[in-house]
């Protein structure tokens, strides 16, 4: 049986009645989900929008997400939970750091989630700290200057009522995107520093009462390229400046769980955020030459740059009351209140925009606060069961913001704006689950999602004296029927679902080219599909596990400054894609006085093509992505050899057109062959 919080409370994953995608322990380990990267390897139906910068990530699943760049610190449709605490969304690409569960949740979380989870859910749970003494070593290295090093200790610190766990990771990786640019070299590179820590205080009285406070910490720098010119043989860049990222993002939170004589209480109390530091060069010589019919040596140094601070600080505070496990009538209800408070300060230079000149320094902040409460109860007989839950979201915004000119033509010396907007959210789920027998369980459910609305991060247009529009807040409805079985005498598992999604007035960010203003647009949009993922353990040494997911996704209305036509798919959104996780674990054979035993993983991932845009310009191109890892435990060690993207599938993770003819892409990392050890004690 696999056990989730997908409804905040511990229950069977087959009794939820919605799909879902869990990682345990044994899986996140052998399968190497070191970040979101990895995460989406091993879910169909989910896309990654990344710039590898730990600062530009978002997640879409079934077709619903952001379609373009996240506009705002609020524009993330999936949105990712840690011990409870929503992460930033200008932050969400961290590493996965000691964990001890992934849940992907799928369809409209916003019930007992809250804040804009529309298309779903990342519910991670990190491990707790171990009532006896454990530690762990990791080693790896590679291709491309790979290296990674992690360690992490744990158990008791005072006895058995204070325990604590410590986890520290770095890595590094060199660039694989060359600049030709005089002063360029390779860009992609990236180090990784990651530490969580979590101290949990036990009582006396052994009642379950435990309070824990934990802290982490996630610090990169990288030289992202962001896009390369498709139109060029390999992947190249002709950039001066060259980019560079420093991003900081942090978090600390007490949380307190009492056990009660009807349920139990949880308070979650947190502050978290990030730092940005970053300069990019906005003019690529090999796209903006063909673009404006130059020689892409006009654009060099030092015509265009983009010198960004930002920071933000986040509170959240949570307050639940939970019904018991195994209680016939199950259910949750909490307060929660959010504040956010966003700092940007941009300086812009350019030869050929107003819009990229001048500097910019704008202020928003977010208060939020949300009631909700879900009740699932037996209908006439224990074997059929009905949910109902609602949650009711008020969120409040103020935008504070300066615009100083530098004297470009077209643009104001001085520019001021404030400006507020309230926004109230309600959202909901209803759904019927009948376990036909003891190993399948069958529902259907209707979940009304929401994704509030709110400014750009930057008043973008302040260069023409104009105020920065509101985007309007999106929201949608869906209905997903499905199956949930184990078979082969608990050998085997099989889900299988099907979906709809009507969304209105989904959230684009588009640049008006002829007026050379950003506007932002909401389109309907819909979208529906078929998945289904499973497992089984043939043996004692083999196991077979994945998923697949085809999804029919479309724009359902036009609109003059995006290219977006009525019937044209979804941006990023494949029509199939699948993941296959094969895993082998040989018999334990004695030598030198230790146990030895052979193990391979070996998993593959496949994203078909996709549409680049709203305006359907062009479509990125399928790919396969085949890891595998190799080696053998002996005794508390494993040793290994490993390989990532083994095929070495040139990958295009998301596109944009600069205009008529001239394409972009973002893509992924090439091949990477490497070895490693991991040792416990």
């Amino acid at each position: 049986m696999i056990t989730v919080t997908a409804r905040q409370r511990e229950e069977a994953s087959q009794d939820v009645p919605f799909a879902l995608t869990v990682l345990g322990r044994d899986a996140l380990d052998t399968q190497r989900v070191d970040d979101s990267f990895g995460l989406v390897r091993q879910v169909p139906g989910m896309s990654l929008t990344s710039f590898d910068d730990g600062r530009f990530a978002y997640f879409q699943l079934r077709g619903i997400g952001p379609l373009s760049q996240a506009i705002g610190p609020d524009d993330g449709s999936v949105v990712t939970y840690v011990d409870g605490v929503p992460q930033p969304v200008f932050a969400s690409e961290f590493a996965y750091l000691d964990l001890e569960r992934i849940e992907v949740l799928r369809g409209p979380q916003g019930t007992l989630f809250g804040r804009n989870s529309q298309g779903g859910a990342i519910n991670v749970t990190t491990r707790a700290p171990s009532d006896e003494f454990f530690g762990k070593v990791r080693l790896e290295g590679g291709e491309q200057g790979f290296g990674l090093a992690e360690a992490l200790v744990s158990g008791p610190i005072a006895g058995e009522r204070v325990l604590g766990r410590l986890s520290l990771r770095g890595s590094t990786v060199d660039g694989f995107v060359d600049n030709i640019a005089p002063t360029g070299g390779d860009l992609g590179d990236q180090t990784v520093y990651s530490a969580r820590g979590v101290v949990d205080l036990l009582p006396e009285t052994d009642n379950g009462f435990r309070f824990s406070i934990s802290a982490n910490i996630d610090h990169r720098v990288s030289n992202p390229f962001y896009y390369v010119s498709r139109a060029e043989p390999s992947p190249v860049v002709e950039i001066d400046p060259e980019n560079e990222v420093e991003r900081t993002a942090w978090g600390t939170s007490v949380t307190i769980r009492k056990p009660l004589g009807f349920g139990e209480f949880t308070s979650i109390t947190a502050f978290n955020g990030f730092r940005n530091e970053q300069i990019t060069d906005d003019t690529d010589g090999l796209i903006y030459g063909p673009l404006f019919g130059l020689s892409p040596s006009d654009f060099l140094a030092p015509l265009s740059f983009s010198d960004w601070h930002e920071e933000e600080t986040r509170f959240f505070q949570e307050l639940r009351l939970s019904s018991a496990p195994e209680r016939d009538v199950a259910w949750a209800s909490g307060i929660v209140y959010f504040n956010s408070d966003l700092d940007v300060e941009l300086d812009n230079r350019s030869t050929f925009s107003p819009v990229l000149n001048g500097d910019r320094d704008a202020t928003q902040e977010i208060d939020s606060y949300a009631v909700y409460g879900e009740a699932t109860v037996p209908l006439g007989s224990p074997r059929l069961k009905g949910t109902a839950g609602v949650r009711y979201t008020r969120d409040e915004k103020t935008l504070a913001a300066t615009f100083a000119g530098v004297g470009f033509p077209g643009s104001v010396e001085f520019f001021e704006e404030y400006n507020e907007a309230d926004f109230d959210l309600v959202t909901g789920r209803l759904a019927l689950a009948y376990a036909a027998t003891d190993s399948a369980n069958i529902y259907a459910t209707v979940g009304r999602g929401a994704k509030s609305g709110g400014f750009p991060r930057l008043t973008l247009n302040a260069a023409f004296g104009v105020e920065s529009p509101n985007y309007a807040e999106s929201t949608s409805w869906t209905y997903e029927a499905g199956v949930k079985s184990t078979l082969l005498d608990g050998r085997a598992r099989l889900d299988v679902s099907g979906f709809y999604n009507d969304v209105e007035d989904e959230q684009l960010f588009v640049l008006d080219f002829v007026a050379f203003q950003f506007v932002p647009v909401n389109l309907d949009t819909r979208s529906f599909g078929i998945e289904a993922q499973g497992d089984i353990v043939f043996d004692q040494s083999w196991s077979l596990s994945g998923g697949l997911a085809w999804t029919d996704s479309e724009i359902r209305e036009g609109d003059e400054f995006s290219g977006a036509t009525a019937g044209n798919r979804i941006p990023n959104v494949p029509e199939l894609s699948t993941t296959l996780n094969l895993d082998y674990r040989g018999s334990r054979v004695a030598v030198g006085g230790a146990d030895l035993s052979p193990f391979v993983t070996l998993t593959h991932q496949y994203v078909g093509e996709r549409a680049a845009d709203v305006a359907n310009s062009f479509d990125l191109e399928a790919y396969h992505n085949v890891d595998f890892r190799i080696g053998a435990t002996l005794g508390s060690t494993e040793i290994f050899t490993f390989a990532r993207n083994l095929l070495d599938d040139e990958q295009e993770i998301n596109g944009v057109l600069y205009g008529p003819g001239v394409e972009g892409a973002s893509i992924g990392r090439g091949r990477i062959v490497g070895i490693g050890l991991t040792s416990t004690f």
